[in-house]
């Protein structure tokens, strides 16, 4: 291959060496400590264009004539831009925080890693994803993982005597078993055991749910794959090999998945529009899928675990239509549900069982609030319910003991953000502290990052990380129109959300955790100047709003049990509360005028908007058939919404009428990504084609077009979209996820 270099130092036979990496031009391989990575040609020449020109600005136009030269007719742009983004996967490089190849807005791109002219490698960056040694438990001897190609970010290390190395590959921890307390019947003192833990293989994406199967030798994950797309369920096999793509989805979302007990099936639940789904098997190597049952969702979600004997499925539906979650057992063979446990209350949703070892009792979770849970078991064969705690606590994963007699969980009962293990007896009696370094592992979320086996000896879960939060600025020429330029505002490695623009364009508002907790912060429009507004501790803090004249500021706080409204002037000096009581209020937006406030609340049973008149405190009822996250037209004539969990953009006239779903987007789990200008919607839309773009919809001509594929993934459940008025000034938010696939075994 003709190179183009400039004199840079070089290596043997004309290599480069930059960092863990290495350019072969002869060879057309880029390969990290000698292991081979997969990069398309035409990936290989602008890589090695641009590292020939280290420290120079290489343009768009040379890299297009460089790649396809006068003569080919494609779509430039897309093709650079993917080139591009396959090459900074493949070196697990991050646009924002560039360590190899950095942007430059309108200009190019330029290598900024240093050349080593000695052919030598530098030491790993602290940090970067890393494939470690796995251990076989089969064979009782440890292997290497096999070398897996990008864009799954994998390296190896060799462990060695040395006690600093092996202590940053592996966690040693001598604990006390469960059963050791000689106060639990029927549990032998096993004594102490330690823990070996290793990371099995680092992805960019997210991570949503994982199983583990029977044998304990494959993981089964759901994963939105390096394009930040749809999540799909991926199995990998502990000790090596690359994962295989199991499902290929292309409508709804895969929130988690089990394995059967004979390894031959996983299930899965997608859900499509108005809070509906299906169940599915399919084969664990794959093939076609098989729909089990239909269902009802909750948080746009559902899936089922299998029962031990596979002769049923354990999940949460509607015992009754339009009822609120209950648990049902469902018979494979007949086909037949039966509820084995109902709320009282519509404000009640009942979740996550989990049958006992014994096959006597399912556990669940009670959930009120967002924060408020509480276990209970029921007879799997049918009774009453049995509450286990009585705390209103949030709960993460749980575990059944190894004789069926208690219940081992993560909770935050000794604080936000604490990941204590407890332990419960299903007989009642004082929850106590647990002590086990094999279960400390259990993932202190709720959705189901982590999985112990039958045989009660591995764990395995997922570390989920997010580099960095960003919060960009694109200006457009037009509304819904082509981005003049873009730029990074806010970049900060705690929690950020919410963005939103003053009114004058000025000034940013928006929730953060920098500060060690989440509070309500504002910046100037370049984010300098960053001021934080509130100091709360532990709380849940967020979706902040301007007032039309900028002055205020309201925003949702969970001072207890419930979310509620509040105002503080944009000084950070005056707050006051503007809901108060037993229900969920929760979404504040102004009304144009500023002398209204709309918010969501659950108070008929479902979420319906509300508007508050601030002079008079009286609240009046705006939406009859559901209605969550809204924004007045600038006329004053429309009230545009999103409904909870619910697919589409909704609008009905402010003097009432009725409503119409202008658009299905966004989805579901993107309902905070959106918001309106004077003509029109920005929203993002998760399946886009070639990837996941930030799209308009003119009111005049009801056209979509897209208006920019930013770089990174939108956060689900969160609020990431804020226009301008003129709607050329779009505000947006990204984070960039990894996620890490951990082993933890215990060694007798």
């Amino acid at each position: 291959m003709e190179g183009v270099g400039m004199g840079l130092p070089a290596g043997k036979n004309g290599q480069i060496h930059f960092g863990p990496f290495e350019l072969d031009p002869d060879a057309e391989q880029l390969r990290r400590r000698g292991v081979a990575l997969k990069l398309q040609p035409k990936q290989f020449v602008v890589l090695l264009l641009l590292a020939q020109r280290a420290g120079e600005i290489v343009s768009r136009q040379e890299i297009q004539q460089r790649v396809w030269g006068d003569d080919t007719f494609v779509d430039f742009d897309r093709g650079i831009n993917f080139c591009i983004n396959q090459i900074r996967t493949a070196l697990g490089d991050d646009a924002d925080r560039p360590r190899y190849i950095e942007t430059i807005p309108r200009r190019g791109y330029r290598f900024i890693a240093n050349i080593d002219g000695n052919g030598k490698t530098e030491p790993e960056v602290s940090g970067a994803p890393a494939t470690k040694t796995a251990t076989s438990r089969n064979s009782g001897s440890e292997k290497q993982q096999s070398p897996l190609p990008a864009p799954f970010l994998t390296k190896r290390k060799i462990l060695v005597g040395s006690l600093g190395l092996l202590a940053a590959i592996a966690t040693v921890l001598l604990v006390v078993r469960l059963w050791q307390r000689g106060t639990r019947s029927g549990e032998a003192n096993r004594g102490a055991t330690s823990v070996r833990t290793f990371p099995l293989m680092t992805f960019p994406g997210q991570f949503l749910g994982i199983a583990l199967s029977p044998d304990a030798s494959q993981i089964a994950f759901t994963w939105n794959s390096a394009d930040f797309r749809k999540w799909n369920i991926y199995v990998q096999r502990i000790g090596g090999g690359r994962p295989l793509q199991i499902t290929h989805t292309q409508g709804g979302m895969i929130p988690w998945v089990d394995w059967s007990p004979d390894g031959r099936l996983l299930v899965f639940g997608r859900c499509g529009e108005d809070d509906h789904g299906s169940l599915y098997t399919i084969p664990a190597m794959g093939g076609p899928e098989h729909r089990v049952a239909d269902v009802a969702c909750d948080w746009a979600a559902t899936g089922a675990v299998w029962t031990p004997d596979g002769n049923s499925l354990l999940f949460y539906d509607a015992c009754v239509e339009g009822g609120s979650m209950g648990i049902v057992a469902f018979t494979v063979a007949t086909g037949k549900k039966r509820c084995l446990a109902a709320p009282d209350s519509n404000s009640d949703n009942f979740s996550r069982p989990l049958l006992s070892p014994d096959a006597q009792n399912v556990a669940f979770v009670r959930e009120t609030t967002i924060r408020v849970m509480d276990l209970f078991i029921v007879p799997f064969q049918g009774g009453t319910p049995r509450r286990l705690t009585s705390e209103g606590r949030l709960l993460g994963q749980f575990v059944w003991a190894a004789d069926g007699k208690s219940v081992i969980f993560t909770s935050d009962r000794e604080g936000v953000g604490g990941r204590r293990l407890w332990r419960v007896s299903i007989n009642g009696g004082p929850i106590e502290p647990e002590n086990d370094a094999l279960l400390e592992k259990i993932s202190p979320g709720q959705m189901p990052l982590s999985v112990l086996s039958r045989d009660r000896r591995r764990v395995a879960y997922v570390d989920n990380r997010f580099a960095n939060y960003s919060i960009r600025r694109a200006r457009l020429a037009a509304s819904g129109g082509r981005v003049i330029s873009e730029e990074t505002v806010l970049q900060q490695p705690a929690e950020m959300d919410g963005p939103r623009l003053s009114p004058d364009g000025n000034g940013v508002v928006f929730q953060s955790a920098l500060s060690g907790a989440r509070n309500i912060w504002t910046s100037d429009a370049a984010g300098h100047n960053t001021l934080q507004l509130t100091s709360f501790s532990g709380e849940l803090v967020g979706t902040p709003r301007w007032s039309p004249d900028g002055k205020w500021i309201v925003f949702v706080r969970r001072p207890a049990d419930r979310a509620q409204i509040f105002m503080i002037d944009a000084e950070g000096r005056n707050t006051r509360a503007l809901t108060e009581g037993e229900h969920e209020n929760d979404v504040p937006i102004w009304s144009r005028d500023g002398k209204g406030v709309y918010f969501a609340s659950d108070r008929t049973g479902r979420y319906e908007l509300w508007k508050q008149d601030l002079a008079s405190s009286t609240l009046t009822q705006v939406t009859k058939h559901g209605g969550f996250l809204a924004a007045e037209s600038y006329d004053g004539r429309y009230l545009y919404y999103v409904k909870h969990f619910c697919s589409g953009i909704w609008r009905m006239p402010i003097d009432g009428g009725e409503e119409e779903r202008i658009i299905n987007l966004p989805e579901p789990w993107y309902l905070g990504y959106w918001d309106i200008s004077e003509s029109g919607v920005y929203f993002y839309d998760i399946a886009a084609s070639p990837r996941p773009a930030i799209k308009y919809y003119d009111f005049k001509t009801r056209r979509v077009t897209t208006v920019l594929e930013p770089e990174g993934q939108a956060k689900i459940w969160s609020s990431g979209i804020s226009v301008s008025r003129d709607g050329l000034t779009l505000l947006y938010k990204m984070v960039h996820p990894t996620s890490t696939l951990m082993v933890a075994d215990e060694i007798r």
